[in-house]
């Protein structure tokens, strides 16, 4: 479980660390005059609770109203607004959530990566959780046809009503202290993570019920050999293997696994390779402070200025930034 968390005074840069593990490109609206001071105060989570499964945790107050835009990777956002209020837009398409808004809970289906932005109020303040799941999680849980476009490939917005259990479950997480190394705390993440996606989700498909109806079984064996291959790059086991490699692993032709992917995730495997070890280059900065030359080795990368100039076009951030806090003596 990987964890990155930030308490009382958030500033510029521990925004953008806290942001770079759910967003790409993220850019801030700051008042020359507080570049160095905190633009919010309270705290904010972000948990990593299996691969492709991140939840937020944010209790936070905005001092100057807040605008910051960023991309956003294909997937599902569930987003909980328990108290206060958010206003965010999803592509084209802005909402507000809250308790005075009329509506608490939202889900966002992006089939491809859209442009995200929250817009804040001065003094306002907001409790909301926000669960990310990516393609690859989505499709190890037999639901990847929910990022098939219906309508294009602009977001689609979906409003629900959490359950009055899930909304307890979700208070409890705010007014208890966190213990990450806890056994027990992990399992309840989980199982609130999993609640959340469970409830939000089963109302998406009661409206648009054939996202939901499973892989025919029928020529399935291709769709098979890719839930393979992404156990194989999740577990770290892909790590030094070409492509060419991972088609013999499985079994078929490059040409035949190449298409195979992109027509399952919607992209080509290489950019998705370089994505994910830039990825894991940049939870090891977070998490264990790892060098930048160690990083980039991570990232499959010879050259450290090359990871970094890599690194800062995928998450808009450089590798040095990214790096967490020195450990508390």
């Amino acid at each position: 479980m990987t964890v990155s968390v930030s308490t009382h005074g958030i500033d510029a840069s521990e925004l953008r660390k806290l942001s770079a593990p759910l967003v790409n490109h993220q850019q801030l609206e700051i008042p020359p005059a507080q570049q160095a001071t905190p633009l919010l105060t309270g705290y904010m989570k972000v948990t990593e609770l299996e691969p492709g499964m991140r939840l937020r945790l944010a209790d936070v107050q905005d001092h100057f109203g807040l605008t910051s835009r960023a991309e956003l990777p294909a997937g599902v956002k569930i987003a909980l607004v328990v108290d206060g209020a958010a206003r965010v837009r999803y592509g084209q398409q802005e909402t507000e959530l809250g308790p005075s808004a009329g509506s608490t809970g939202l889900v966002v289906v992006m089939p491809r990566a859209d442009h995200f932005e929250r817009q804040g109020r001065p003094e306002s303040f907001e409790r909301t959780l926000t669960l990310s799941l990516t393609p690859q999680w989505l499709v190890r849980h037999g639901l990847g046809r929910l990022l098939e476009p219906t309508d294009g490939t602009k977001p689609h917005l979906c409003h629900w009503t959490p359950s009055t259990q899930l909304l307890f479950n979700a208070w409890k997480l705010f007014n208890q202290p966190p213990e990450y190394s806890n056994p027990l705390y992990q399992m309840q993440l989980n199982g609130f993570a999993l609640s959340l996606a469970s409830e939000a989700l089963s109302h998406v498909h009661s409206r648009s019920q054939p996202a939901f109806e499973p892989l025919p079984d029928a020529g399935n064996l291709h769709d098979r050999r890719l839930v393979r291959l992404m156990n194989l790059i999740d577990s770290g086991r892909a790590r030094h293997a070409t492509q060419a490699d991972l088609a013999s692993h499985l079994g078929m032709s490059l040409s035949n696994l190449q298409r195979r992917f992109r027509a399952q995730y919607g992209e080509a495997l290489g950019h998705y390779l370089r994505r994910h070890y830039l990825g894991v280059a940049r939870e090891a900065l977070m998490r264990d402070r790892v060098s930048v030359e160690t990083a980039a080795d991570l990232a499959g990368y010879t050259s450290a200025p090359n990871f970094a100039t890599a690194f800062r076009r995928e998450f808009g951030i450089t590798p040095s930034d990214c790096r967490g806090p020195e450990p508390r003596q």
